[in-house]
């Protein structure tokens, strides 16, 4: 996972037992710690240096329990995950914070790949993998999901990159990723919560790419980190610098103060939520998936965040993420802010909430939870087409040969058990409208904004407007829990 700063009693517990550190607490428990200028250490294991056409889930498409397991829910596992009955959980992705020449996958669960990064001076960088050794992984996961770097915000304990030392990280590693494979999909991001301060870090990345390159970023996937972590620079205060510190590049002495008490707060949680996703709109990302690939609570049992108090936040967190949707959501996925999430951890113990017992391989009551919440979800497959664009045939007259793409997304929790069908009408199939040439396949698609893009071309197109007809699964194959969304009317103008 990552090295936070967090309140000394806390590793002091940890090094020479709860007795020793309860007297501590008496003087520094929760907020008060801060209030009184405790110090602060790095405690946690640090993540290790270290796939499918970007497809969210993040879910293999030839296995039998593919449509058992739930896209939006993975977990982040630092450790073999196949020591662990992960099928409990129903989990559809996980990352260990690295990549994988064969990744691991029990019951076909994916995996993501997340290239790590480390500055070297004030001008350049190093990634790892890189090379042939990065050029394998690449041919041999197809259209995987690369991460690129993780907490580049975080300085020291993580990647810790300034804005435009990330920036020339994400160029070359976009460029050289996709010349390997072109269906692989590329995420940015990975910032420890979506704060002013980190928001401003990530302007100055696209600010310096735009300089840098003369056009925007591209990033086919956003991705956040959603901790509650206080923000204040080291430099200016040394005694009480807990939490997530201040972004490289940027020398602001503090952000957001959070207390220890705010690490589970849902009105905190969600604001991150619409926050970033209204920071993606005004910077014309909002067609793009958003994912969470690590959040969850990170303060002890000591400071009063209970078994049951964790379990509600988890509860909470998965309520609203399930629905929460607006006017700047992902419209492949009915508006919806988040796409996927990942609560760490799977069998960290060193941080609440892990899931497993990392000696015996058991579930906690963490566990316990988390299994219970997912199987009461239950699965849905939601096919509907979200828009179509136009484009002239090569060498033909547009009015005699156009060819019609639709984009069609499955915004359902599982995957399509198989293949569907796609129609093109002009005008309502309803009321006298003309079929578009024959029924063009649908391919099987997981969930939560999945989409694949259906041609055909139409030929002797007529000159001037027209209406055009997507019909998705005119058969109704695919049981769907909302059949009400299958067709999409666009007009359109077919020049002479």
């Amino acid at each position: 996972m990552m090295r936070y700063l967090i309140p000394a009693a806390y590793r002091f517990r940890r090094i020479v037992g709860v007795t020793a550190a309860l007297c501590l607490l008496l003087l520094l428990s929760g907020e008060a710690a801060a209030a009184r200028g405790a110090r602060l250490v790095a405690l946690g294991p640090t993540e290790p240096a270290g796939p499918q056409r970007m497809y969210l889930p993040l879910v293999a498409r030839d296995d039998p329990m593919r449509t058992n397991r739930l896209c939006r829910f993975g977990v982040g596992a630092s450790s073999d995950i196949t020591r662990y009955p992960v099928n409990q959980l129903r989990i559809g992705w996980y990352t260990d914070w690295g990549t994988a020449l064969q990744p691991l996958r029990p019951g076909g669960v994916e995996y993501l790949q997340m290239i790590r990064l480390s500055q070297v001076g004030h001008e350049t960088y190093t990634s790892t993998p890189q090379g042939a050794d990065l050029l394998a992984i690449i041919a041999a996961n197809p259209g995987a999901l690369w991460v690129v770097g993780n907490e580049p915000d975080r300085r020291k304990w993580q990647d810790s990159l300034e804005p435009a030392i990330y920036t020339r990280a994400y160029h070359d590693l976009y460029s050289q990723i996709k010349a390997a494979d072109p269906t692989a999909r590329l995420v940015a991001g990975s910032i420890v919560q979506p704060t002013p301060l980190r928001l401003q870090y990530l302007d100055m990345i696209l600010d310096s790419y735009r300089s840098l390159y003369g056009e925007p970023m591209p990033v086919d996937v956003w991705n956040i980190h959603a901790f509650i972590l206080n923000e204040r620079s080291c430099t200016y205060f040394p005694e009480d610098c807990w939490g997530a510190e201040v972004p490289p590049g940027i020398s602001a002495p503090e952000g957001m103060r959070y207390g220890i008490q705010d690490n589970d707060s849902m009105a905190i949680f969600k604001q991150f939520i619409v926050s970033f996703r209204q920071w993606m709109a005004d910077r014309g990302y909002q067609d793009r998936p958003l994912i969470i690939t690590e959040y969850g609570v990170l303060m002890p049992q000591d400071y009063g965040f209970s078994p049951a108090r964790v379990n509600a936040y988890m509860n909470a967190t998965f309520d609203y993420l399930s629905i929460a949707a607006g006017p700047t959501g992902y419209p492949a996925d009915k508006d919806r802010l988040v796409q996927a999430w990942a609560w760490y951890s799977l069998a960290d113990s060193s941080f609440n909430g892990w899931l497993y017992d990392a000696q015996t391989g058991t579930r906690t009551v963490f566990g316990d939870n988390f299994s219970a919440y997912t199987a009461a979800v239950p699965p849905s497959i939601n096919l509907t087409p979200v828009k179509l664009r136009v484009e002239p045939v090569a060498g033909a007259r547009p009015d005699q040969m156009v060819t019609l793409v639709a984009q069609v997304a499955n915004n359902g929790n599982v995957a399509m058990s198989r293949a569907s069908y796609v129609r093109f009408y002009a005008g309502d199939p309803a009321h006298g409208g003309t079929l578009i040439g024959a029924d063009q396949t649908l391919p099987v698609l997981d969930g939560c904004g999945n989409t694949a893009q259906v041609a055909i071309i139409w030929s002797n197109a007529p000159s001037g407007p027209a209406t055009v007809w997507i019909v998705v699964d005119p058969f109704n194959v695919i049981t769907e829990s909302d059949e009400s969304d299958n067709q999409l009317a666009t007009d359109i103008t077919v020049s002479p």
